[in-house]
């Protein structure tokens, strides 16, 4: 053991201890097929939409309790500073306060054990979640806590031996046709379902999403990107790549040709 922490939350002490612990690297997961690599599209009336169309909803804890805290918080403000009825009041939002963090962390947990080990290859998008902080739906966005979600799937990719592939941030995996590829026009967040208007798609937009973001990472894994030099694998000699096990993430633009290069390895 290297050193003890002693933290107070509410009325509870936690102590947390920092070990040195030899961790074994995992074999990396076998990828079989195309249905190993699965598309991950984070959202809020959803909190997660994979490829193959299971809907995870999110727990929403804060919006839950959020009548409860907004009284808590104005029986405390009508309290004495100082008095006994005071403290007791401070104690009760305070522990109102941990029971939403709890709940939150709880969810998260599970959901990204259970995707690092079941699935082989998981693809995300790398979203601005600073710059939604800032938005109208600042309070949604750190409710469903996606920062949070993508520190911990990382780590456990590399627990259990899955890959996690991030997507930059300009892959425009809501306004790309995951069946012809034609790229759309801005679409707003009302805007629930996708409809393409070169081939007549008409998809849920959030499944739409996570079926680009699987075609990008069966992309990325045949090695077409443009991340480093070499032939393309849909014979571009512009660029080329590999795949990588491990939480690591791309950071190169040249999409289109990676979601044609998916859409090929589909036989669509």
């Amino acid at each position: 053991m290297l050193s003890a922490t002693v933290s107070r939350e509410a009325d509870r002490f936690y102590v947390s201890l920092t070990c040195e612990v030899e961790r074994p690297d995992p074999k990396p997961k076998e990828v079989r097929g195309e249905r190993d690599v699965v598309g991950l599209d984070l959202g809020l009336s959803a909190f997660a939409v994979l490829s193959d169309g299971t809907r995870i909803a999110a727990p929403r804890p804060l919006a839950k309790k959020l009548r409860l805290l907004k009284r808590r918080s104005k029986q405390l403000s009508r309290k004495e500073k100082g008095s006994n009825n005071g403290k007791k009041a401070a104690l009760r939002l305070t522990r109102l306060h941990r029971k939403v963090k709890n709940l939150r962390l709880d969810f998260l947990h599970k959901l990204t054990t259970w995707l690092a080990k079941t699935k082989p290859v998981i693809v995300v998008e790398d979203l601005n979640v600073k710059g939604l902080f800032r938005g109208q739906l600042s309070r949604s966005v750190a409710d469903v806590g996606w920062g949070a979600f993508r520190r911990i799937l990382a780590y456990k990719a590399e627990w259990y031996g899955a890959t996690l592939i991030v997507a930059p941030r300009s892959f425009p995996s809501t306004r790309l046709c995951s069946r012809c590829g034609h790229l759309q026009g801005r679409m707003p967040l009302s805007q629930r379902v996708f409809w393409c208007e070169a081939c007549g798609l008409e998809v849920d937009r959030d499944l739409n999403a996570s079926v680009n973001l699987q075609k990008y990472g069966l992309a990325h894994l045949t090695g077409s990107t443009g991340s480093s030099s070499g032939s393309h694998a849909c014979g571009d000699s512009s660029g080329g790549g590999t795949a990588f096990h491990g939480s690591r993430s791309t950071s190169h633009g040249s999409w289109k040709q990676e979601v044609a290069c998916g859409r090929d390895s589909l036989g669509r």
